[in-house]
Order: C-alpha cells, then sequence, then structure tokens
C-alpha cells in the first residue's frame, strides 16, 4: 500500500497501479496514516471488484433501512421502540433524500450541532442526554448496516458525543410540592401519578408499565418487572400509595390508564410542565421526583444498600449521590459529637448554671 500526504492540502492520498493503470484519490476524511491505508484497501478492493466483474451491492435509502430493518428490529429487541419511533422521524427528517453511504461523520456531526442548538417545541433548551440518544439510534442503524454488509464501517464511531452534567440534584421542597399539589388539583390523573411517583420512588416508565397482578396488597409490595437494568424488584407501598391504588377504578390491567385509549398510559408532558408552570416551579422534571424521594428516604435514615434495593440500581455508586449530606444530615452528625465529649457535656453544663444565675 503506498499512501502519501500532501503538502499543499494537508489531505491524505492513495496512489497505486492497477494493470498499468495509475489511480490517485484524495482520502477526505483521513486524519491518521493507518485510516488513510484503510481507506486505501476499500479503494483497491472497490478497483478489483469492478476489473472482475463482481456487482457491488446497491446504495440503500437511509429512510427504507430505518422501516425495513431497524424499527422491525427495534419492536422485537428494545423496551424503547415507542421512543425509537420519535427518534427515527426526526432522524429520517435529517437525513431526507440521502443513502446509507452518503451520511458521512461530518454530515452526522453537523447533525448533532444543530439539533442540539436549536430549541424544543416548548422553547426549552435540548439536553445532552437527548442529543446522544439519537445519535445512539442513528449508530445502531448504522451497525446493523454493517451486519447487513450495506456499509463498510459505522461513521459514528468518528463522531463524539457530548458530555453529559450526570451530577445533577433536583430536588422538590415541601413547599414547591404543596404549591405543585395545588396547580394540579384540577387534573387528577397527573395529581395521582406525581403523588405515586414521590412515595415509591419509581421511574416514569415503571409506572406506566406497573399492572394490577403486580400490585400485592396483602403484603403491601409492587412488584416491579420491567426495571432499567432488567431486573424484577420490590418496592414497598406505604399507606399514602396503598390508599390511592386501592382509590382507582380497574379500567384496565394497567394501573395507570390513558383517558383516550382505556390502555397504557404513553405520557403525562402536558399536564406536568403546565402545572409546574402555574405553580412557579423552575429547573424541573418528571424524573426529579425519583430524586426527591430517594433524597427523603436517606435523610430519614435510609442506607445506601436499602435504597438501591428500592431504586434497582446495579451500582452502589448509583446510590450513594441520594446519600448526599444535606443539611438536616450534617447538624444530626455533628450534633451526635456533643453526646460523646466530655468537655461538651461540661460546657454545656456551666451554660445551663450560668442562664440560672449559678455559679
Amino acid at each position: 500500500m503506498t499512501v502519501r500526504k500532501r503538502k499543499d492540502t494537508g489531505k491524505w492520498v492513495c496512489d497505486f497501479y492497477y494493470n498499468g493503470e495509475r489511480i490517485v484519490k484524495t482520502l477526505k476524511f483521513a486524519r491518521t496514516k493507518k485510516e488513510a491505508e484503510a481507506a486505501e484497501a476499500v479503494i483497491m478492493n472497490q478497483v478489483f471488484q469492478q476489473a472482475y466483474g463482481f456487482e457491488a451491492k446497491p446504495d440503500k435509502s437511509f429512510e427504507e433501512f430505518v422501516v425495513e430493518t431497524f424499527l422491525p428490529y427495534s419492536e422485537a429487541n428494545k423496551k424503547s421502540f415507542y421512543t425509537d419511533v420519535l427518534v427515527c422521524r426526526v432522524l429520517v427528517k435529517a437525513f431526507k433524500g440521502k443513502t446509507l453511504r452518503q451520511i458521512t461523520p461530518p454530515l452526522i456531526e453537523s447533525f448533532k450541532q444543530e439539533f442540539a442548538s436549536v430549541p424544543t417545541k416548548h422553547g426549552g433548551k435540548r439536553s445532552a442526554a437527548t442529543v446522544n440518544y439519537h445519535i445512539s439510534v442513528l449508530s445502531k442503524i448504522f451497525s446493523l448496516a454493517l451486519d447487513s454488509e450495506l456499509i463498510e464501517s459505522n461513521p459514528c464511531f468518528r463522531v463524539k458525543k457530548l458530555k453529559l452534567n450526570n451530577q445533577r440534584m433536583r430536588v422538590l421542597s415541601l413547599e414547591e410540592e404543596e404549591r405543585l399539589f395545588a396547580a394540579l388539583s384540577g387534573n387528577e390523573l397527573t395529581h395521582q401519578i406525581v403523588s405515586f411517583a414521590l412515595h415509591t420512588g419509581m421511574r416514569r416508565g415503571e409506572i406506566f408499565n406497573l399492572k394490577w397482578f403486580d400490585v400485592d396488597f396483602s403484603r403491601n409490595l409492587i412488584q416491579v418487572r420491567e426495571s432499567k437494568s432488567g431486573r424484577k424488584r420490590f418496592v414497598p407501598v406505604n399507606e399514602t400509595t396503598r390508599s390511592l391504588l386501592a382509590g382507582l377504578k380497574r379500567r384496565s390491567e394497567y394501573v395507570f390508564t390513558s383517558p383516550k385509549t382505556g390502555s397504557r398510559l404513553t405520557d403525562i408532558k402536558k399536564g406536568f410542565r403546565s402545572a409546574l408552570e402555574k405553580a412557579g416551579i423552575k429547573d424541573f422534571c418528571f424524573h426529579d421526583l425519583r430524586h426527591t424521594a430517594a433524597s427523603r428516604m436517606a435523610d430519614s435514615g435510609a442506607d445506601a444498600f436499602t435504597l438501591m434495593k428500592i431504586l434497582g440500581h446495579s451500582d452502589i455508586r448509583m446510590t450513594s449521590r441520594y446519600t448526599h449530606a444535606t443539611d438536616s444530615a450534617l447538624r444530626r452528625a455533628v450534633a451526635n459529637l456533643d453526646e460523646n465529649s466530655q468537655f461538651g457535656n461540661e460546657l454545656a453544663t456551666k451554660q445551663k448554671r450560668q442562664a440560672h444565675g449559678l455559679p
């Protein structure tokens, strides 16, 4: 193999002879010699196939591949199928008219930056996690295309994802909770779901997927069958949650049902967002209800291992952030030192005597 870097443009070029004919091609996307040699190997293979009459596979439309291959795969193998459908609508629109091979790393990078900069339909800033999920779905699409030998490499591998701030910890205060429930007074379903989330710490998808046969009133337990980690777990039911569940009408196999379809609920964004705006609560999302529940349990004395089982975490490090040192926890920890301090006890006694005018 012979590759070289042009001095005038800095671009890598492959330069070789085949059957007496010199073939020179600029490798626009090669950044290193190793990438240039890999690209040259692909070009030489294409030249060889053409010379011997081998028919190259046709370049398939991106939209066709998504509809015919990826979405059926997602429906059969992924719990996030409904989300993938929405994501694919965005991707198909962004790469409309493109074939699989025409979608290059620079094109994907442009999509990533543009998608991240455009506000959501509600005027908010699109999160890095949302942008990264779209890139992940796109990468899976190309992985399937690679398995089908329709492309030679996955262009998403050369696109960096956005950095995430996983340390975000937004907890609902008691005063905010009171305002939120006041704003939800006219929306019974959302009111019930918010209360349920605050008293169980369950994820939104787990709540929507909850079925009546998963609720055990005799043992006051909820079985979460479809969790993020893929493992089943049991969530204890307190009196608030038990009373809430007992008061619900059984309209279908699902605990919380859609008023429109009478079946599984898919979203409550509109009602929840409206209530937050009405209550004047900012920088808060549904998942923060889970943060709030976990933080309150930790502040009440629950240890990390107990929280880990309730929340369904697979790693104790994920749970440890909920056992953060809140103001009240800090005060209790320092106050406990008084009980074991001789100097502290003597000082407290002296102060009490002085307060009563005793020497």
